[in-house]
Parts: C-alpha cells; structure tokens; sequence
C-alpha cells in the first residue's frame, strides 16, 4: 500500500466530539494536521478536507456568542493554512429543540444539518475521478455507508477511522464500519498521540 495517494475527510461535527473527548479525558485538544498524519501511516498523504457548517449565530448576539463565532470561524478558516488541508463549509446549523428529563427543562441546542450529504456526494465523486487509490473517512454515521459503497464500486478503498465510548456518545455505526475495506478505532492513546503541542 505504500506509495498509494490517500485523501482524508473528516467529519466536523465527529471531530468535535473527539476533541471534547479528549479534552475532558487528557487535557488535551486534536491536532488536525497529527490526525491526518496518523491515519496516512505510509500512505502519501495529498489532502485532507474538512466538511463542518458554518457556526451559529443568533441575529441579535450578545458579547460572548459573537467571541465564540468569531473564534470558531478563526479555527475553521486556520484550516486552509496548513498544507494540503482544506475546509469545506457546507450545510447549515439549525436549533433543535429539546427537554431534559432529569431536570425537566427545555432547551435548545445547534446541530448540524446537510454536512452528511455534502461528505458522500464529495467521496463519490472524488471515487469516480480516482482523485486518490484510499480515502480516509473519520466519522461514525451511518448515513454514509450507502457513499463508502458506491466508491469502492470505483475500486478505491475507504477506510473508516472511528471512536467508541458510551459515556460521550462517540459511536461508530457497525453498518458503515463494516460497509469499509478497514476499519481503525481511535482510542484516547490514539488520540492523544495527534495532540496540539
């Protein structure tokens, strides 16, 4: 396999929730550029996309909501700087409403919306160009197993790099993991390793 072009894309919104991970866990924040290293091994890395919607912003913000815009958008548009890495924003985010039935509130929460879409039609394509001979996909969602398919028809091999942790509701979907011609699960010691210095 070595000598083979690999592309990675990774799933925003599954980052972040590797980065909480291992912030809560270590300490630590993730280092897009080591994770994409990592999962490279020998491969020849010749990039890796980053799909995440733009970040939400309420139309009247108070003082700290637009430092968390302004600072989220800084880090998404830091992507573009390293070297063969590109952020795609794509989707939207959207309230979704909620309520929490150990404290009986409501609540609302900003999700991504559209992200899975944009991540499949891009692998697709990419598969049929023969842009790279092994995509890297980090993500857990099952949405995109009828994607990891349909680009292994183009006798390119995806392979899935997932978390598993039930306490942070970090999941990898057995169909897509097992949809993908390997398959890698990233445990905090992984993680860690594709740490910020």
């Amino acid at each position: 396999m070595n000598g083979d072009k690999a592309v990675v894309v990774i799933d925003g919104g599954y980052f972040d929730n590797l980065n909480y991970y291992l912030r809560d866990e270590r300490n630590k924040k993730l280092s897009i550029q080591k994770l994409s290293q990592k999962v490279c091994g020998g491969l020849d890395h010749i990039r890796t996309r980053f799909y995440h919607a733009n970040p939400y912003q309420k139309n009247q913000s108070n003082n700290a909501e637009k430092k968390k815009y302004i600072k989220n958008q800084s880090f998404l548009n830091a992507i573009n700087k390293i070297p063969n890495h590109e952020f795609v924003g794509v989707g939207r985010v959207k309230l979704i409403h909620g309520h929490c039935p150990i404290c009986n509130k409501d609540f609302t929460t900003p999700k991504q919306k559209g992200v899975d879409v944009a991540i499949a039609l891009d692998l697709v394509k990419m598969a049929r160009k023969r842009v790279a001979d092994v995509f890297i996909l980090i993500s857990g969602d099952e949405d995109l197993t009828s994607a990891v398919e349909m680009s292994q028809e183009e006798l390119c091999n995806v392979n899935v790099y997932y978390s598993n942790d039930q306490q942070y509701k970090i999941f990898g979907s057995k169909k897509l993991i097992y949809a993908a011609a390997d398959r890698k699960i990233m445990d905090l010691d992984f993680l860690e390793a594709c740490a910020m210095d």
